[in-house]
């Protein structure tokens, strides 16, 4: 109920453990920290009434796209997860 009332502390827990998983080095902590994130991930998609059907139904999308942005990070959204992190 707490991460459904408070969008800011849901935000800082989804940048948290993305972190973490990027930092992850061994196959254990991996999945931990995936998990973690997907727990995260999907507290916010059910907050927003969407299901895992609706994101494979956009994975699916993206698969048959014949063009796509170039892929690199945005650094934009970069920069407010230091800020995020740094918080803390």
């Amino acid at each position: 109920k707490r991460l459904f009332d408070d969008e800011a502390l849901l935000r800082d827990k989804l940048v948290e453990e993305a972190q973490e998983l990027s930092e992850a080095d061994t196959k254990e902590h991996v999945a931990e920290e995936l998990a973690d994130v997907l727990y995260f991930a999907m507290v916010r998609a059910a907050k927003a009434g969407v299901s895992i059907d609706d994101a494979v139904s956009e994975l699916d999308k993206r698969a048959r796209k014949v063009t796509r942005r170039k892929g690199d990070s945005k650094e934009f959204r970069i920069k407010a997860g230091e800020e995020i992190l740094g918080k803390k």
